[in-house]
């Protein structure tokens, strides 16, 4: 089963981007908007993903985030309601927004690989189904075709808190899913075997879901 997780929260983010905007949002997002975010309480560590295949918007990024609770801390409510002017030129040029604060269910391994694919699953977080895929990702990382694997499941009401930073960004939602799995593949065809497990369990479950290939673009950390 898994190991409790060194941050029991994780904000996730996938959206598109004006393509004549893209390197300016690279620059941005690398050099002031991840730095900004991991200034905040309990923000820990940051991952921004481009699509390499699949569904998915151009952009996936994820935070680990220390506890739901930091979500609602003084200093991340204020960074929300007063971005920077380079925040407001960057995010109105945002399409096809999906956001989700989760709560972080469990994490396996502490792999950092240059692919990750990412599995969106209707469902409501059924013990019994979070359990099962929690014993199938511990085997595929056990036969060394992962290097990790993480598994979030939306906070609603957290995610639609209201913010100048969204109105920005015009239109989101979380996109009709609940639950963000997340599996490093340490190659190609390893991350295949084990998406193919993961695809069986999903379909004796009948769980609607997604699922997109991303290669790693930016990871930031902080050591205190």
């Amino acid at each position: 089963m898994p190991t409790r997780p060194t941050t029991d929260a994780m904000l996730c983010i996938w959206h598109d981007v004006e393509a004549n905007h893209v390197e300016e949002y690279l620059r941005w997002h690398s050099f002031e908007h991840l730095p900004e975010r991991l200034a905040l309480p309990g923000f820990r560590f940051a991952r921004r993903y481009e699509l390499a295949e699949g569904p998915g918007q151009r952009f996936f990024c994820v935070v680990d985030v220390r506890a739901l609770a930091d979500f609602a801390s003084p200093e991340y409510r204020a960074r929300l309601d007063a971005p920077t002017e380079w925040t407001r030129r960057l995010m109105p040029r945002y399409g096809r927004v999906h956001r989700s604060l989760c709560r972080t269910l469990w994490t396996l391994g502490n792999g950092l690989t240059g692919l990750t694919s990412c599995v969106r699953i209707a469902g409501d977080g059924d013990p019994a189904f979070t359990e099962a895929l929690a014993s199938l990702c511990a085997r595929q990382l056990a036969s060394h075709h992962l290097a990790s694997a993480q598994l979030g499941v939306l906070d609603a009401a957290v995610s639609g808190q209201d913010s100048e930073e969204k109105r920005l960004r015009r239109s989101e939602d979380s996109g009709g899913y609940d639950l963000a799995l997340l599996l490093g593949g340490i190659s190609r065809d390893a991350l295949q075997s084990a998406l193919d497990a993961v695809e069986t369990l999903l379909e004796r479950h009948r769980l609607r879901h997604e699922t997109s290939l991303y290669a790693l673009s930016c990871a930031l950390g902080r050591s205190d």
